[in-house]
């Protein structure tokens, strides 16, 4: 067997976590054929059950102060959960809200195109602007407002 050979199958027995099964596969065919690198595994895998064995005392301010954080954090995650909850549920009824005063808004422009006697394309036109315009309005007021901000913060405008 060549160095390499020895190398890549400490390399590979030292991280077993992170070994593909083809690795696993070669190593273990390596193994079967070597001792010295089979001797190598043997003395891993003794060192891996030692330190299991050994127990771990953490001290009392430790584990409380853990505990508390890991109730802080599942009530956080629980808080977070019932937010989502309502968010989704609000989407549900603005959406449903959004579709059918949309639908009303479109008859009424093409009630009032035929009514004036305006060619089709102008009154889907007027509607379009209708249900676009807020939305410019509003980002030109966000960016003023931050606009507003970075002045005011003496922050850098690009």
């Amino acid at each position: 067997m060549n160095r390499d050979a020895h190398d890549r199958a400490r390399e590979v027995l030292s991280a077993r976590d992170e070994v593909t099964p083809a690795e696993q596969n070669w190593v273990q065919q390596h193994l079967a054929e070597c001792a010295q690198c089979r001797q190598f595994a043997q003395e891993v895998q003794e060192v891996v059950r030692a330190l299991r064995a050994v127990p771990f005392i953490a001290k009392a301010d430790v584990v409380r102060s853990t505990q508390m954080r890991v109730r802080l954090r599942a009530r956080e995650l629980r808080n977070r959960g019932e937010r989502l909850w309502l968010v989704w549920i609000s989407c549900a009824f603005v959406s449903a809200f959004a579709l059918i005063s949309n639908a009303l808004v479109w008859e009424a422009f093409a009630w009032a195109g035929s009514w004036a006697h305006v060619p089709d394309m102008v009154w889907q036109l007027g509607f379009a602007m209708f249900w676009i315009a807020p939305t410019i309005a509003a980002s030109f007021l966000f960016l003023a407002h931050g606009t507003h901000f970075a002045d005011r913060n003496g922050g850098a405008r690009g």
